[in-house]
């Protein structure tokens, strides 16, 4: 690679304000400083242990090998394994106690990160891959917690380990290898009957992992209906219980794994015993220390150390793709006045929105009004300004000039939880989650709605009847995305939760057009019944679905081109009437 490669590439890989990156990644580790502190207490016993065993052996070189004392023989391999048995538990400690604040840490970043994703505009999501914001929750959430602990405390492990033994490297000897040999068979005994445990052990890890993504995935995925229903708490705390399980299930793989290394250890203790009994009076002293060398071998800690910045950079690259999504602006929710429950009375004046890098407005200078209770239906070309114009009301998207009221008030002046319990939707693009047909219905603030109330619903939306068909009624599971269910039926549970929810507005985005006729006429049943008394702005490409609409508004490029009933529209011979005889020829 040439030299202009290789800046380029480091260039490339460059993390901005590393500094300020690790310093708040930190603080998240501090808030279980004492747990830290007790694994750095550990790690400086574990360092302190490796000078105290080169002592040690001092001393077993001079008492032993060289003055031959018959009074120091026997307690002398005992006070060397005490020494590696307090090394061993220390290791153990301090390694169990950074994974224990390291999950934790990845537990407090996921949640974060996943709190604010509750907050954050629609408009977010529409730019955002599904897929890419999950693994920041979980891939890179997992790789930046290393550099809050396991980074920093490889630095003082492996620096202080090096400083001690780096005087004492001796020539080596293959001969004392062989008494470290005679306890091999019981390492490779006891790894062997770990291996299964640590197998499952992350098998279950890896399906702690596919529940969160999935509880992640159909939360994001499903942001109009959680914002609508008023879930984001219950999406939060769902989120919260599968990411404990996951950080206990990476405990458990912790501690069967810091098992292994203090069991190994302790039987690396037991061969040292061995090799100063066996030792004494038989090599040298130098061969002796040699061995002892050979032990605390400089490999792994100066491997350690080498590797360290690697991974400390890929942990802040991390690091910062999950900010990101932290610092990211929320919604805009000022409002300071509240509605107990709405008239229905809209009034958009002036209306202008413009979405980023388009050529031109998706709503320009749009004003009319809606009477409490009257059923305005939306029709024209895709990208006329149709689904725009709804998404406004509820304020999944910020409008750039003019003014939408609510009642006679601004919308913006209203809490969005306030502004949402006014609205319900159904769309054609239906939002159900892997869960029951209850739950899928009681959603959100309809959580704690009786029995008897969702049949209710069930049975005004037409649904009750393919509902006591499935296995277990309310409580079948219906799949991912309500997968086990047919279009229509899809639908209907969608209706229902809207009649369950009973808000005073209903807002319909083409909720018939993908159906057959069949299922449409179920459908539209349904809707006929949710409608009764309400606001209903309808969007609709089937334009026999909407004949007997209040008002019906033709749409065309941001702008509303023709208004009135069917009847005065077909005899205005204009656009509406245009797109009906070619819909109907």
């Amino acid at each position: 690679m040439s030299r202009s490669a290789r800046k380029a590439k480091a260039r490339s890989t460059h993390i901005p304000n590393a500094k300020q990156l690790y310093i708040r990644l930190f603080k998240y580790a501090w808030h279980y400083k004492t747990v830290f502190f007790f694994s750095v207490l550990a790690l400086i016993v574990l360092s302190a242990t490796n000078t105290a065993f080169l002592a040690t052996i001092k001393q077993v070189t001079d008492e032993g090998f060289v003055k031959q004392s018959p009074d120091k023989i026997t307690y002398l391999p005992l006070m060397l394994f005490g020494l590696m048995a307090i090394r061993a538990l220390a290791g153990f400690i301090s390694g169990y106690a950074m994974r224990w604040v390291s999950r934790h840490v990845v537990e407090d970043l996921r949640g974060d990160a996943f709190r604010k994703l509750m907050t954050l505009p629609v408009s977010f999501f529409d730019n955002e891959s599904a897929g890419i914001v999950v693994s920041k929750l979980t891939y890179d959430a997992e790789q930046m917690s290393s550099a809050a602990t396991r980074s920093a405390l490889t630095l003082v492990r492996d620096s202080l380990t090096a400083v001690g033994i780096i005087g004492y490297m001796l020539y080596l000897d293959w001969r004392l290898t062989l008494i470290f040999a005679l306890v091999a068979p019981l390492m490779a005994l006891f790894l062997s009957s770990m291996t299964p445990r640590l197998r499952n052990t992350g098998k279950y890890v890896q399906e702690s992992i596919g529940e969160m993504t999935k509880a992640a995935e159909e939360a994001i995925s499903g942001q109009r209906i959680v914002k609508i229903f008023g879930a984001s708490q219950y999406e939060i705390d769902r989120f919260a219980k599968v990411a404990a399980k996951n950080r206990q299930m990476q405990l458990r793989l912790a501690r069967f794994s810091g098992l292994n290394s203090m069991v190994v250890e302790l039987l690396a203790a037991v061969a040292l015993g061995l090799v100063v009994y066996y030792a004494v009076g038989r090599f040298s002293a130098g061969e002796f220390a040699a061995f002892v060398g050979a032990l605390l071998m400089l490999i792994k800690p100066i491997k350690d150390l080498t590797s360290m910045n690697e991974e400390i950079q890929v942990a802040l690259a991390a690091a910062q793709s999950v900010f990101g999504v932290i610092d990211v602006t929320p919604e805009v929710d000022e409002g300071d006045k509240t509605l107990s429950r709405s008239q229905g009375d809209i009034e958009f004046r002036h209306v202008s929105l413009t979405y980023e890098n388009a050529k031109r407005p998706a709503l320009n200078d749009i004003s009319f009004t809606i009477k409490p209770g009257e059923k305005l239906a939306l029709v024209g070309r895709s990208g006329g300004g149709k689904t725009t114009m709804v998404n406004l009301l509820p304020r999944f998207y910020e409008l750039q000039q003019g003014q939408v009221l609510l009642d006679g008030v601004d919308i913006r002046s209203l809490p969005l939880a306030n502004l949402r319990e006014q609205f319900s939707l159904v769309s054609q693009d239906v939002i159900l989650f892997n869960d029951t047909v209850f739950n899928n219905i009681a959603y959100g603030v309809l959580r704690n709605s009786s029995e008897e109330d969702v049949i209710k619903a069930a049975i005004a939306a037409h649904a009750w009847d393919f509902i006591q068909q499935l296995p277990d009624g309310l409580q079948s599971e219906i799949g991912d995305r309500g997968v086990r269910l047919s279009g229509g039926q899809r639908q209907r549970l969608a209706i229902a939760r809207a009649i369950l929810k009973n808000a005073p507005i209903l807002l319909l985005d083409e909720a018939t057009s993908a159906l057959d006729t069949e299922s449409e006429q179920h459908v539209q049943a349904a809707l006929d019944t949710l409608m009764e008394n309400r606001t209903s702005i309808v969007i609709a490409h089937r334009l026999s679905t909407i004949e007997n609409a209040d008002r019906i508004m033709v749409m065309e490029q941001g702008r509303i081109v023709e208004s009135g009933t069917h009847d005065e529209l077909i005899r205005h011979e204009g656009h509406y009437a245009k797109l009906y005889q070619k819909q109907f020829s």
